[in-house]
């Protein structure tokens, strides 16, 4: 699977648990992948991180979600999915800022096992004083 189909995979596993997901990924992406809305969850954005074998996903990754998903893209969840691994530092960083990570164990319950996302994550409902602010 190459990284296209990698987005669209993930859009399509966001659809199915419920969310209007679509795609955006691409050049000028600023870090969103897929952008997903959902009634009570509010906007999730998700960046993709389709990786070699072996392949580790780092803190860099991490801050430019982090930097982007609520100012940009108006985003109540930042998420950021891998094929591969996360690097410690990066689980540390994410866990602390508020941007979740789905690794190669997580993804394989969310799209094998039939785990919702908002679920594997315990996603909270949207809330008016979360960090991530809706653009008015």
């Amino acid at each position: 699977m190459d990284d296209r189909r990698f987005e669209h995979a993930l859009r399509d596993l966001l659809v199915r648990d419920g969310w209007m997901a679509q795609r955006v990924g691409g050049g000028g992406d600023q870090a969103a992948d897929v952008i997903g809305d959902h009634a009570v969850l509010g906007r999730i954005v998700v960046q993709a991180k389709h990786t070699r074998v072996g392949g580790k996903v780092g803190s860099s990754v991490m801050y430019a979600v982090k930097g982007t998903a609520g100012p940009v893209h108006g985003a109540d969840h930042a998420v950021v999915v891998t094929n591969g691994f996360f690097t410690r530092d990066a689980m540390t960083w994410g866990d602390r800022h508020t941007v979740h990570w789905v690794d190669r164990g997580k993804l394989r319950r969310w799209a094998e096992d039939g785990t919702a996302l908002h679920e594997l994550l315990k996603l909270p409902a949207r809330s008016r004083g979360s960090w991530f602010k809706r653009a008015a």
